[in-house]
């Protein structure tokens, strides 16, 4: 893990958590913060650790893919995200 303290870990899921919520993030973005800013590893090691190819891990993190919900789960639970559904405003 990176050398973060406590406070500036939790500020740093906050902040994760609320630019999912507000739309300002994609899922793709938010692994990748979790794997940089948080755990402060490279694709490859952040692939292993999470038993995710290094190639599925550079495709969702680019968009260029439609992964499985289990895979975007097994990304995000390091960071202590799940995926979830949630209703939405709708514009009538």
């Amino acid at each position: 893990m990176d050398n973060l303290s406590i406070d500036d870990r939790k500020a740093l899921l906050r902040r994760i958590d609320d630019a999912l919520n507000e739309n300002v993030i994609s899922l793709g973005d938010a692994i990748k913060i979790i794997r940089t800013e948080l755990y402060g590893m490279n694709q490859r090691d952040y692939a292993k650790f999470t038993r995710v190819s290094d190639k599925t891990l550079r495709d969702i993190e680019k968009g260029n893919t439609d992964p499985r919900l289990s895979m975007i789960n097994k990304l995000l639970a390091p960071g202590g995200f799940q995926i979830s559904a949630r209703a939405v405003k709708q514009i009538i």
